[in-house]
């Protein structure tokens, strides 16, 4: 009885692989490809975070201000308090 169940689960795992298998080459890709792109798309989505040096908040880099000397802040507001401090 055991052994019919074991063999069950293989023929249904192979299926499976097979399945698989077949949908990805019917898109013309193979699954290496199929990961890559994936994690391109990971990639492309993410955007590096920088620290405010004022109030040490975490702000997208595509929203940070810099001073000229190239420190982030997160408004202008920290910024201008910056400069009167130092």
């Amino acid at each position: 009885m055991i052994v019919r169940l074991i063999v069950f689960v293989a023929i249904f795992f192979i299926g499976w692989w097979l399945y698989r298998q077949f949908i990805i080459f019917k898109r013309g890709q193979s699954p290496q490809e199929t990961k890559t792109k994936d994690s391109s798309k990971k990639d492309e989505s993410q955007e590096s975070m920088v620290r405010c040096e004022e109030c040490q908040t975490f702000t997208p880099r595509s929203h940070a201000i810099h001073d000229q000397e190239a420190r982030p802040f997160c408004s202008a507001e920290h910024l201008k308090v910056f400069n009167q401090k130092h």
